[in-house]
């Protein structure tokens, strides 16, 4: 996808309002709306915008997405109609908006917190940012509006925040595709499959599925979790998960086409339709390569030792590691072998019988 047509470089904030949402605990989660907008002071607005711009900077965790639900109970159908409203119209449409972050909350048990809406300028195009910002166990939600910002943003749990961007970039269109969406979520990190579902999906209505930077991570991801949880052979392992790898860090092809791994499996028919079973039928037939979530994992390698052991370090070293089962005759001899060669650096042994690796 990756339109990139919005550079971030000037943002004017002109209306905000904070809603409270508390979390579902013994009972449902539920809002309490505000009644009036928020004075911006200056203190107030250099803040909010020092976090806006930070999060924009940060391109491991902030994401372009597409406009998914447009229906008439969505953010967009709500949303779409803030601009030029009177404040007693924005008043009432936020606190609608909440309702549906609110709705969103009751499936999981999600903290609650602020959830702010600021009306603002992008590079000159008509936006509105929305801001939740979770509550954690040492905060409260009294105060007023600078005293929760504060509170929340430069508090040592300042990080648990996300935010929704809904940039009305083709001012000519009032359909879906006359606006550009992003999401930050403070709490991504490659490792994850996915962002906060239940902000940027369930409430939002927004969609990753078109996202270059995110699929090419989780089919990574994918591949190598599958070698793990199938290839039972220590060496067969490392060689799938360094194929990979290096076809991502040399390949010129800057399209990835999921069924080419197919032929890695070729050897063995049946994980090979298990690999496009469960694996490549998961992702679109061929997405634009984007190694910008990747780009430390391609110059690292992790080994699984048992199910609760993993190494990881330089992919050069970790992949010139070998796991020997001792049970085996054959290989005892080839490590005794390995050992008077002088090929052997250091020799790391595990002694518990419990902790033997196991596949499934």
């Amino acid at each position: 996808m990756n339109f990139n047509t919005m550079e971030f470089k000037k943002i004017r904030i002109s209306r905000l309002i904070i809603h409270k949402i508390i979390g579902k605990k013994e009972k449902e989660a539920y809002s309490i709306p505000a009644t009036d907008l928020h004075i911006l002071g200056s203190e107030t607005n250099t803040t909010l915008l020092t976090r806006v711009y930070d999060a924009i900077a940060k391109s491991k965790r902030f994401f372009e997405t597409s406009l998914e639900n447009i229906g008439n109970d969505s953010f967009f159908h709500i949303a779409k109609d803030l601009k030029n409203s009177s404040d007693t119209d924005f008043i009432n449409k936020t606190t609608s908006i909440t309702e549906i972050a609110v709705e969103a909350q009751h499936k999981k048990n999600i903290p609650g917190g602020l959830l702010m809406f600021l009306e603002t300028e992008i590079d000159g195009f008509y936006s509105i940012i929305v801001i939740k910002a979770e509550l954690q166990e040492a905060l409260t939600l009294n105060g007023n509006a600078v005293e929760l910002i504060k509170e929340l943003f430069l508090s040592p749990a300042k990080e648990f925040y996300k935010i929704g961007l809904f940039i009305h970039s083709k001012p000519s269109k009032s359909t879906a595709d006359g606006y550009e969406t992003y999401i930050y979520d403070d709490n991504f990190t490659p490792r994850k499959s996915d962002l906060a579902t239940y902000f940027y999906k369930d409430f939002l209505g927004f969609s990753t599925s078109t996202n270059d930077k995110l699929t090419t991570n989780n089919f990574l991801n994918s591949f190598i979790t599958f070698v793990d949880a199938n290839i039972k052979e220590s060496e067969s392992r490392t060689r799938l998960k360094q194929r990979i790898k290096a076809d991502y860090r040399e390949s010129t092809n800057g399209v990835i086409d999921p069924t080419s791994y197919l032929e890695f499996f070729q050897d063995n028919p049946e994980l090979t339709k298990k690999f496009n079973d469960k694996i490549v039928k998961k992702f679109p037939r061929s997405f634009t390569k984007d190694l910008s979530l990747v780009d430390a994992a391609l110059q690292k390698s992790s080994l699984q030792i048992t199910s609760d052991l993993t190494i990881s370090g330089p992919y050069d070293l970790v992949d010139s590691v070998e796991v020997y089962d001792l049970n085996n005759d054959n290989i005892i001899q080839k490590l005794h072998t390995e050992i008077d060669s002088g090929n052997v650096a250091k020799v790391v042994t595990l002694k518990n019988e419990a902790i033997r690796p196991s596949f499934n």
